[in-house]
């Protein structure tokens, strides 16, 4: 369950929770205002070989995080997960013996995405992850277009936070004082990821809080 961590400051119109990161601007109407923040724990490294443990994923929709619209799935595995692993990732056997069948979990991850792009920390393990996923279930054709849209909050950080010399979330998460503690598991830090999102989107004048502006923040980021 998620926690009910401290949010921006909210108001109210018309009965909805208002922040300040409601009014984010859209660069063009054909920009989605519902953004998913998304992590998972996996057995390892290498999508074609190690396999995915927990899915954990948080929406925003205008910037603000939206905890009653959340997707977690723990995957049912045949046991043969290390202790080092799981020491790791905290996800117990008995967890993983509950758990969801891979082929029903991606089935409910698509429907709860629907089309909104992804936000994550090192998106691309995910995607890469996910995609091949999708690929196993004979679903290659969803496999290729899944996550058309997305970005790595940790490529953006960096040239809004110079001063902090972070690398992964955690530290990230320290030094900007994020309001998760939990680490290495799928829904904490899906959710400190939408955290971090915040933060960068509030380093942005009003004008700039867009998709495409985030979109190009990451790409120039590529030639540093």
């Amino acid at each position: 369950m998620l926690s009910t961590s401290p949010q921006v400051a909210t108001a109210t119109r018309g009965g909805l929770s208002v922040s300040f990161f409601d009014f984010i601007s859209k660069k063009s109407s054909n920009e989605s205002e519902r953004w998913i923040a998304l992590d998972l724990e996996t057995t390892g490294l290498d999508p074609s070989r190690d396999r995915i443990i927990e899915i954990g994923a948080v929406a925003m929709f205008r910037g603000e995080i939206v905890l009653h619209d959340h997707f977690h799935r723990v995957l049912a595995t045949s046991g043969d997960v290390s202790a080092n692993n799981r020491v790791v990732h905290g996800v117990t056997a008995k967890e993983q013996y509950d758990g969801a069948a891979m082929e029903d979990a991606l089935d409910a991850l698509l429907a709860w995405v629907n089309d909104a792009p992804l936000v994550g920390f090192f998106t691309e393990f995910d995607v890469k992850f996910l995609r091949t996923a999708l690929a196993a279930q004979n679903n290659k054709t969803v496999a290729r277009s899944f996550a058309a849209q997305h970005i790595d909050v940790q490529k953006i950080a960096p040239s809004l936070f110079p001063e902090i010399k972070a690398k992964s979330l955690g530290e990230w998460s320290a030094a900007l004082q994020l309001p998760i503690k939990k680490q290495h598991r799928a829904l904490s830090d899906a959710l400190a990821t939408a955290h971090l999102l915040q933060r960068i989107l509030a380093k942005l004048p009003k004008e700039r809080r867009t998709w495409s502006e985030l979109r190009a923040l990451e790409s120039a980021q590529r030639w540093v």
